[in-house]
């Protein structure tokens, strides 16, 4: 049993009240944490953007003494907290914080129907999406990683497409 198998395990029995079981709702509410996650970091780098230019330009402090340095980083801090950046790295924390335990949950969580496993490939398709280099020019391109890319997404295009011809039939 992986790490991840046993903690998502420890979860679910910890408070069987209060998780949600299906595949899908686990997922839909990843999501919607991420598209938070998403507009919290751009908003980050709105406020980033709008702070001094000493505070975004470490290279300027190339030949400058130790306290001087030590005094625009402390500048820096104090810049950042009132700009709210503190804040935004709190809500970025929390939310990667309950991103993991769901998907701890959906680790240890069985798919009932073909939908949920449709939900839960189509998740993991869009978070390889986000790690995955698929530039062949870009220096962390690793051809093994895209070309599993590649077929993970084949895979789920498959599956959408078998599941949409289902649904047409039924109907």
């Amino acid at each position: 049993m992986s790490f991840a198998e046993s903690r998502s395990q420890a979860l679910l029995e910890a408070d069987r009240s209060t998780v949600i079981t299906n595949s899908i709702l686990l997922t839909r509410r990843i999501r919607e944490l991420q598209r938070r996650r998403q507009a919290l970091v751009s908003r980050q780098e709105q406020v980033r953007a709008q702070l001094p230019d000493w505070a975004v330009e470490p290279l300027r402090l190339v030949g400058m003494t130790n306290e001087e340095i030590r005094g625009l980083v402390d500048d820096l801090s104090t810049a950042e907290a009132e700009a709210g950046l503190n804040e935004i790295d709190s809500g970025l924390e929390d939310i990667d914080r309950q991103v993991e335990q769901l998907e701890n949950v959906l680790v240890a969580t069985p798919s009932n129907s073909l939908d949920e496993i449709e939900a839960v490939i189509g998740l993991t398709v869009d978070r390889f999406r986000d790690i995955i280099v698929t530039d062949p020019n870009d220096v962390f391109y690793d051809h093994g990683e895209a070309r599993f890319l590649a077929m993970l997404e084949r895979v789920y295009e498959d599956l959408s497409t078998l599941m949409q011809r289902s649904r047409l039939d039924a109907s």
